[in-house]
């Protein structure tokens, strides 16, 4: 059995960065998507809790603000 060929550290290097330039991660609405998921844990948690469970807001609440906050300084950055 024969060994792959090795690509030279530097020319390998040089194509990764070639292609990370040219992807454009501006145009994926992720983050977006990521936003309005963690509005819509907090309003869960506020259907839950005038039902009558607010204990469910112990799980929710942080991973609605977590989710809202984390995205919200991604899209800052990224504008």
């Amino acid at each position: 059995m024969r060994n792959p060929p090795v690509m030279p550290p530097a020319r390998d290097e040089a194509e990764r960065w070639r292609r990370l330039e040219g992807q454009d991660f501006e145009k994926t609405h992720y983050w977006h998507f990521v936003f309005v998921g963690g509005w819509l844990v907090l309003a869960i948690f506020g259907v839950l809790a005038t039902m009558g469970l607010p204990g469910s807001g112990l799980v929710l609440v942080p991973i609605g603000i977590g989710m809202i906050l984390g995205s919200g300084i991604q899209l800052l950055v990224d504008r």
